[in-house]
């Protein structure tokens, strides 16, 4: 009994949560502050991204904003394949674009963070914008970031999406869990409440960058370069989430179960420092992981078995009240028969993911 007491009141919380969430949708406006252009500095690490860096490149070299006020700098981090040549053909056609070269990775610091480090240290825009190698920018990204901050702005997290122009339904399936965690994110910032953002679509001042010291306190952590620098900048300053249309971004989708899975769980191992960072969020994980556990710990429970349907149908609601506010606020669509096949499958690799992130069982680029 107490252990179906335990389940209900972990899924009460859960619905909590989401209300949360949606309410904090509901306060998403399109922001714009005085239409200014500060210097900006447009940061991409790249590792490998052959097959999409000439489409992010020209998508960037189009953007309209004042040439005179951008750079863009790409760091090619021990790329084995074309990439590098393709940076050269850019910077060598462009004035604002730099290619970044590394052959080694840095004792001292992670790659990515490195690469990134490496790239900012090597500009002097007031504000940073960040993306990645597989994404598609569309023309007004610069413009519309910059135009979110105000003076009491330290960084703005912007919308990214799995880009369905292959609409397998597997990448549909990518997209509605992109869109779960996006919409999250989305809603606690809609409270003022920096809990993480995506490296896909970023952008801060680079005074606050400094402030934090850089990547330095995270040196050696090897993900959530994103989600550090939401939580470390948003302690002293205003953060803001842009749902000017203008600014969205997608990438591309995994192009395998594995690699899927393998994102999910490294994308789970960040929570293992938020008990230092952030307790709230780190609780809405622990809530998440359990609500989640319910179906895998029900089959050894006869007494929670017998109320799972009740239990499935809450957190049902309670997803698709925040899955339903965020297609809207951020203009990213779904099936219900994805709905339906992601609401039975969650419960399954969720607490999977969760288990292996914090045992750190995934791989990353090297």
């Amino acid at each position: 009994m107490i252990l179906v007491y335990f389940f209900c009141g972990s899924i009460c919380l859960y619905s909590l949560f989401t209300i949360y969430f949606t309410l904090g949708l509901h306060r998403l406006k399109i922001f714009k502050g005085e239409q200014s252009f500060p210097t900006i500095s447009i940061i991409v690490s790249a590792r490998n991204e052959e097959s999409n860096l000439q489409l992010l490149l020209n998508s960037l070299v189009e953007q309209d904003y004042p040439k005179e006020k951008m750079e863009i700098v790409i760091i090619s981090d021990r790329s084995t394949d074309g990439t590098w040549q393709i940076i050269s053909d850019f910077s060598d056609l462009y004035s604002f674009v730099k290619g970044i070269k590394l052959d080694k990775k840095n004792d001292e610091m992670t790659p990515k963070k490195y690469a990134l480090t490496c790239g900012i240290n090597n500009t002097s825009g007031e504000i940073i914008l960040s993306t990645d190698g597989d994404c598609i920018i569309p023309k007004g990204w610069a413009h519309s970031m910059v135009n979110s901050f105000n003076e009491d702005t330290g960084i703005v997290v912007g919308r990214s999406t799995i880009n369905l122009s292959n609409p397998s339904f597997f990448n549909s399936y990518q997209s509605l869990d992109f869109l779960g965690i996006m919409a999250a994110n989305a809603g606690s910032i809609g409270w003022n409440n920096g809990w993480s953002g995506s490296g896909q679509n970023i952008a801060y001042k680079r005074n606050a960058f400094e402030e934090i010291d850089g990547f330095r306190p995270v040196a050696k952590a090897i993900s959530g370069d994103d989600m550090y620098l939401v939580q470390s900048i948003s302690k002293d300053y205003c953060v803001q989430f842009n749902i000017d249309a203008n600014s969205f971004v997608s990438t591309q989708p995994s192009t395998s179960l594995k690699d899927f899975m393998n994102q999910r769980i490294r994308w789970s191992s960040n929570s293992r420092s938020l008990w230092k960072t952030n307790i709230f969020f780190l609780f809405f994980l622990i809530i998440t992981f359990i609500s989640n556990s319910i179906l895998i710990v029900s089959l050894w429970s006869n007494e929670l078995l017998s109320i799972l349907p009740l239990l499935f149908i809450i957190k049902i609601i309670s997803d698709g009240l925040v899955l339903y506010t965020g297609s809207i606020k951020l203009d990213i669509s779904f099936h219900k028969i994805h709905f339906v096949v992601w609401s039975i499958l969650q419960p399954i690799y969720i607490p999977i993911a969760g288990a292996l992130g914090l045992l750190g069982w995934f791989k990353w680029k090297e």
